[in-house]
């Protein structure tokens, strides 16, 4: 979407300059309302330009903040497991050493 609205954007501006070009290539000069249509343009797709690439940007920076928050998810969740995983090897060590021992064999 921001490519086809830049390159419109570009066919706009190199067809106001082709048309300027013929114009000027043809030695009559351009009327003031020519020349301010022409800045109105220029303006317009500048400013279009400027937004679209704020709004980009916006949207890179919200994407790189939700993997931000993706991965500090993702390591609380590391380390919970761990936790989880070294409770319960301790909770088999301390059953497997209370364990009642075997009865001696009979004589």
């Amino acid at each position: 979407m921001l490519k086809s609205r830049i390159l419109g954007s570009i066919t706009a501006a190199a067809l106001t300059a082709a048309i300027a070009a013929t114009t000027a290539g043809a030695s009559v000069p351009s009327s003031p309302a020519e020349k301010a249509a022409t800045a109105a343009l220029n303006k317009k797709i500048a400013d279009d330009n400027a937004a679209e690439e704020a709004r980009a940007k916006a949207q890179q920076e919200a994407y790189q903040q939700q993997i931000r928050q993706q991965e500090v998810q993702y390591e609380a969740q590391t380390r919970t497991y761990e936790q989880q995983k070294e409770q319960y090897e301790q909770q088999m060590k301390n059953a497997e050493f209370n364990r009642a021992p075997s009865p001696a064999p009979a004589p």
